[in-house]
């Protein structure tokens, strides 16, 4: 059996957007995510940010359409014929120029995202070949024995690259660690399109520790590959976790309540009286056969317990 090792993660920073986090390099044009001031590919301390690029060229858009105008006012007004004619270029160049100016800072944020899409386009070979070579960092830095910063490098690169060959990298190597309640750990963006024994047993880790972190699309795997679970050593016990992380929330029960049905007599007295409770709060036609089900286990098993006693009073 491998020995899991204790670690320290460095909590992950969330951005309002994954690019947010896009660096290029003004020498070689390499993209990174890795990289904060030096860049990784030609060493030059030349990165600068996605949206800085982006809004670099929206100014310099922004300064030619002034130009253009200021330069359309001054050939009017040395082309007039009169002191009205001048009075009134001038006039309404300014106005014409101050429009401008006003139009282009309000509509600055969308044009701002449609400059990002652009230079995501026009640079695509290169975006790709620059995330690529971020991957292979971390490849390298995991072979030279560090598995916790490569797994915070594979983890940056997957809030862009979602594959499934970087998804599963990740999970091993969360796999290879001792993990504890209060890590700041992922579960959501490491979901995939088929089944993963992997993914799995990281689920059924998460059930134990971070039950949080379960959420719909979670169930929804986990009742897509319910069989093929099952044929797993530990399947049945993850399973049992699962369904004893759908009980935190009424929500769940109602969505899923056939996984929890399925596994409500294997639960541990805690999940079991967290269940009973809640089905004890809501009528029973919330519940349908889930209620039948609990209600059937409680009057086997804990009719007579203290804590479930002290629930009915």
């Amino acid at each position: 059996m491998t020995m899991k090792l204790p670690v320290r993660l460095t909590p992950y920073i969330k951005t309002r957007y994954p690019y947010n986090k896009l660096k290029i390099c003004r020498r070689c044009n390499y993209f990174t995510v890795l990289g904060e001031s030096e860049c990784p590919v030609c060493g030059k301390f030349a990165l600068q940010s996605a949206e800085e690029r982006a809004a670099s060229a929206l100014r310099r858009s922004f300064w030619r359409s002034r130009f253009i105008v200021l330069f359309i006012t001054i050939v009017g007004l040395v082309l007039s014929g009169s002191a009205l004619q001048t009075t009134l270029l001038a006039i309404g160049g300014t106005a014409l120029l101050a429009l401008l100016w006003t139009m282009q800072r309000r509509s600055n944020p969308a044009l701002l995202r449609l400059e990002l899409e652009k230079l995501f386009h026009r640079e695509a070979y290169t975006l790709i070949a620059g995330l690529a070579n971020d991957r292979e960092t971390a490849i390298a830095v995991f072979h030279n024995g560090d598995k916790p910063l490569a797994y915070e490098m594979l983890r940056e690169i997957g809030a862009l690259v979602h594959t499934d060959q970087l998804r599963i990298e990740q999970i091993l190597l969360l796999q290879s660690f001792v993990l504890r309640k209060d890590m700041d750990l992922m579960l959501e963006p490491l979901l995939m399109d088929h089944f993963n024994p992997d993914l799995v047993e990281y689920i059924g880790e998460l059930a134990k520790i971070r039950r949080d972190l379960l959420k719909e699309n979670t169930f929804r795997y986990i009742l897509l590959y319910e069989a093929q679970i099952l044929k797993m050593e530990h399947g049945e016990s993850i399973l049992v976790g699962v369904a004893g992380a759908a009980v935190r929330m009424k929500r769940y029960l109602t969505l899923y309540p056939y996984l929890v049905l399925r596994y409500a007599r294997k639960l541990p007295k805690d999940r079991f009286l967290r269940l009973y409770r809640m089905i004890q709060s809501y009528p029973k036609s919330s519940f349908g056969p889930l209620y039948e089900e609990v209600m059937s286990v409680y009057n086997e098993r804990y009719k007579w317990d203290e804590d479930f006693l002290q629930t009915n009073k």
